[in-house]
């Protein structure tokens, strides 16, 4: 038996990094899983991996429509959708002084306007649908922030002004959702992606440092003694996703190996 026995799940941006590890954890924990993501490649090759129980499509979350057709899309195909994982997004590295319109707008349409309205699709069919369980919640929305929306991040801004967006969306949401449908947050750290490879390779290039050097600044002093892995998330992905949270709403909690401690 697996945690996630008969439950429909979604991850946006499950092509790769963080919600491809999120999509593997829940497909080997019985649940059927919608691979969703802007490329339709990656999202099959997850999908593919996954083997019976997983479903890639195609969606850019910067567009709400396509969010809600995603949403549609789910119902259609599998009658209920249990679990939303809000995990798409984009980054840009400037210097606060050089940081465009085009550049906020870019990552806000995507990290905190796109979370928002998929979260607002996901939410409107899973408020109208039957509890997991008598007892249990109708559905559960697990946002992916980050600890840069805890603090300030001058070369980051406009990503650490979507993630804090993020974190008071959750907590929007779970008032406004309780308790038919619960709502939380995961706050990374450092991971080894293909994200951070793009922000390592921004920043050094703009402070014109040896490629490499960003990231090893930044895992240096992770009290956990090495930079995080995609898999260090899924379980707590699995944990929100499961019953044994159906008592736990509003929370982001913080997974960084140590990084932010309050």
């Amino acid at each position: 038996m697996g945690t996630l026995d008969n439950c429909v799940t979604l991850v946006t941006g499950a092509g790769r990094g963080i919600g491809r590890a999120i999509a593997l954890r829940y497909a080997r924990e019985g649940a059927t899983v919608i691979v969703a993501d802007i490329d339709e490649s990656t999202a099959h090759s997850v999908a593919r991996d996954i083997g019976a129980k997983g479903e890639a499509y195609r969606v850019d979350v910067s567009k709400p429509e396509q969010s809600a057709a995603m949403v549609e899309h789910a119902v259609k195909r599998h009658g209920r959708l249990d679990v939303l994982v809000n995990n798409a997004g984009v980054m840009r590295v400037r210097r606060l002084l050089d940081l465009a319109p085009e550049d906020w707008d870019y990552i806000q349409n995507v990290n905190s306007r796109g979370l928002f309205f998929a979260l607002q699709a996901g939410a409107r069919q899973m408020s109208k649908q039957s509890p997991l369980a008598e007892g249990r919640p109708h559905g559960k929305i697990i946002n992916i922030a980050s600890i840069a929306g805890r603090t300030g991040r001058p070369m980051m801004a406009a990503y650490a002004a979507s993630k804090a967006a993020v974190i008071s969306i959750t907590q929007s949401a779970a008032m406004g959702l309780a308790p038919n449908v619960t709502v939380n947050a995961i706050c990374p750290g450092v991971v080894d992606t293909p994200m951070w490879k793009q922000i390592d390779e921004e920043w050094t290039r703009i402070d014109k440092r040896p490629s490499g050097s960003a990231w090893k600044e930044r895992i240096r002093g992770i009290p956990m003694g090495r930079p995080e892995k995609a898999e260090d998330l899924a379980g707590i992905a699995l944990f929100l996703a499961g019953v044994d949270s159906d008592y736990t709403t509003g929370q982001s909690f913080h997974l960084d190996g140590g990084m932010v401690m309050y």
